[in-house]
């Protein structure tokens, strides 16, 4: 921590402290005009993904691969409860002693690779087949993981909010995405499974948005998908034109892709964001950049860009001006209490406040009211205010990246609450103090308000109040108070019973071996998903189990319905990134849809079409095909098996048992 952070007393109190107009007495209020505390906070859910011991950040997100917390269909809760105990330490202390909170993802599938045996990429429990996304089987197995995540995290303090994940590469959703109707299940399982905590999905679709699901995205302020040029299916465009209020519901977080600012020829690094985070910090073109996006979209808190050289003077400053801009920033401009209080009776208090950061507070944490020993400044009584929500403090609205503001600012919350006082309250006079408490944390202050008034330990002292006879005065004078801007006093409470739980018995598990190719059989994994690739907003795949051969193959019924666009189509590529040596293979399926519409089916190395397309007409009724096909060369990129669907049409098309195998030594 530097000096200038490890300042313990910052000052007397400027703020103004009157009575009311009338006499002293039992009716008189005293109203407080804090000052602003100008410099950043490292405050609770906001800010930046990693937790700097000297520095800005109180969040941590981990990857869980899903056979990490559950080896099979019987294994039971504790599993995740005893994974998320390992995951939330850092050294000898816990996440709750930190004051960190977590943000897990849950996901199967690295990247389509295999990995090693000591860093494995794929994490399907055993007793479930690879690369299955599309069985019934599988989507009964996501409603029940997701009931006992719900289970595990829904009332752990340690948790701020629920990545989605597991569905695709990196549980991003893609390779594969998730269909319509498996988008609806996720959409009810994960509402009903979290009641308490914000639940974050990659892509905007419609089932999640209409659920109120937050959003992590990947590529955070890159420059190539910010509108009005940047694809219109990712999140810039559509929190721009289509849903403009996610981040009233839920948070806004991500990544900042650095290796994009590295890699990409439409980067365009110097114009934007820096190639590192320690750049991002040091510059302060770049950092206007980040914050402007970071206003724009109102974000909570971001990753990578989290990863900036904490010790560094210069560095930490300009990590400070990202700090104040992320999340939530509460500024009291007025506070008023009654002068004298009755053991027994209620404690009114009213407020002023302006949230002047870029996103709500999302949890539903209570403002409290404490009355302060003069002398030790320790809390003799505290309770939360009933009738104020800090989740109903909106910051400003509509960015302006010319002025560098929002058109609408953040508006003045008039907020009033009382509390009752008990009734063996001793006579005297008090300090009267507020803070917002973490509610299942054990109910201790953590967020700290943007003004001078505070005192180490959470609480910000206003004034005196007298208990049965006014104080002899209200105002704090020559009061020393404590910079709010890092309280390494402050933690919170997680159950013993929570960090008592350790992994339970393995459970019984009915294997599923790993399927392996043989080109001489097969060379399609019956299991493994296709993938659509969309350019079409009114065309969606669909998953059945009624085809008409036996046999996973055959059963399942993968189709494309609506408008195909110009460019869809429903591909496949193998495990770990494979390709089809040289030779002559045969491919077979059964097809059907719409009459008249014509498919075709290639090959391709990567994206580039290695075979002349063959055209598979469609009928009403299914009808085998085999297709015969040379490769000449050695692919350079992974092999895909493709069906380009008709250009600018309407229909379905329909496909099962597909089959491959190589014939040239037949």
């Amino acid at each position: 921590m530097k000096m200038r952070h490890a300042i313990v007393c910052v000052g007397l109190i400027s703020a103004v402290a009157a009575i009311a107009a009338g006499a002293r007495g039992a009716d008189a209020w005293v109203t407080v005009e804090p000052e602003e505390f100008e410099e950043a906070i490292n405050n609770p859910l906001k800010g930046f993904r990693a937790h700097h011991s000297n520095g800005y950040g109180l969040i941590e997100r981990r990857y869980i691969g899903w056979n990490s917390i559950e080896l099979s269909a019987e294994d039971t809760v504790e599993r995740i409860i005893a994974h998320t105990n390992a995951i939330t330490r850092r050294g000898d202390k816990c996440f709750g002693e930190l004051n960190v909170k977590l943000v897990p993802r849950v996901y199967l599938d690295w990247d389509g690779t295999l990995g090693t045996a000591k860093r494995p990429k794929q994490h399907w429990p055993a007793d479930m087949a690879e690369f299955d996304y599309d069985s019934p089987a599988f989507q009964e197995r996501l409603e029940q993981l997701i009931a006992k995540l719900g289970q595990a995290w829904d009332n752990d303090p340690r948790i701020f909010a629920i990545q989605m994940g597991l569905i695709g590469y990196w549980g991003e959703h893609h390779n594969p995405a998730p269909t319509k109707a498996q988008r609806r299940l996720l959409a009810g399982a994960f509402q009903k499974a979290f009641k308490n905590k914000p639940v974050l999905v990659r892509h905007t679709d419609a089932e999640f948005m209409d659920a109120g699901f937050g959003i992590y995205y990947d590529t955070f302020a890159y420059v190539g998908r910010e509108p009005p040029d940047g694809d219109r299916h990712q999140f810039p465009w559509q929190a721009t034109h289509v849903y403009r209020d996610i981040w009233k519901h839920a948070p806004i977080e991500g990544e900042v892709e650095y290796n994009w600012q590295k890699e990409r020829r439409d980067a365009d690094p110097e114009g934007t964001f820096g190639r590192t985070p320690d750049e991002t910090m040091m510059v302060p073109a770049y950092r206007r950049y980040m914050i402007d996006k970071i206003r724009r979209y109102h974000a909570s808190y971001l990753g990578w860009i989290s990863g900036y050289t904490s010790d560094d003077p210069a560095v930490l400053e300009g990590a400070a001006e990202l700090q104040k801009a992320f999340g939530y920033r509460f500024v009291i401009d007025s506070l008023s209490y009654p002068e004298t209080c009755q053991p027994g009776g209620n404690l009114p208090l009213q407020m002023v406040v302006r949230n002047t950061g870029s996103a709500p507070f999302y949890l539903d944490w209570p403002v409290a009211v404490a009355l302060l020993d003069p002398q030790t400044r320790k809390p003799v009584w505290s309770a939360p205010l009933d009738g104020v929500d800090v989740r109903r403090w909106l910051p400003g609205e509509d960015w302006d990246s010319d002025a560098f503001a929002y058109r609408v600012p953040a508006k003045q919350y008039e907020a009033s609450g009382s509390a009752q006082l008990p009734s063996d309250l001793r006579d005297g006079e008090y300090i009267l103090a507020i803070g917002i408490l973490d509610r299942q944390g054990g109910m201790v202050p953590s967020v700290r308000f943007a003004i001078r008034n505070y005192f180490s330990g959470g609480w910000h002292p206003f004034g005196f109040i007298g208990v049965s006879a006014p104080p002899r005065d209200t105002a704090l004078k020559d009061v020393f108070f404590d910079s709010p801007a890092f309280d390494r006093t402050l933690s919170y409470h997680v159950p013993e019973e929570l960090l008592a739980v350790r992994p339970p018995p393995a459970p019984k598990i009915s294997p599923v071996s790993r399927w392996e190719p043989d080109p001489r059989v097969e060379l399609i994994n019956p299991w493994r998903y296709w993938t659509l690739v969309r350019r079409s907003d009114k065309i969606e795949k669909r998953v059945s189990a009624d085809g008409p051969l036996e046999g996973p193959a055959g059963r399942r019924v993968l189709s494309v319905v609506g408008d195909f666009g110009r460019g869809s189509n429903l591909s496949y590529t193998f495990f770990n990134r494979g390709k089809l040596d040289p030779g002559r293979y045969r491919f077979s399926c059964r097809v059907k849809g719409t009459p008249g519409l014509t498919v075709r089916f290639d090959v391709a190395d990567g994206w580039r079409s290695v075979i002349n397309g063959v055209a598979v007409p469609l009928s009403p009724q299914w009808r085998e095909h085999q297709i015969e096909f040379d490769i000449k060369a050695t692919f350079e990129n992974e092999t895909r098996l493709r069906f380009g669907l008709p250009a600018e049409a309407s229909g379905e098309f329909h496909l099962t048992a597909p089959r491959l195998r190589k014939i040239d030594e037949d």
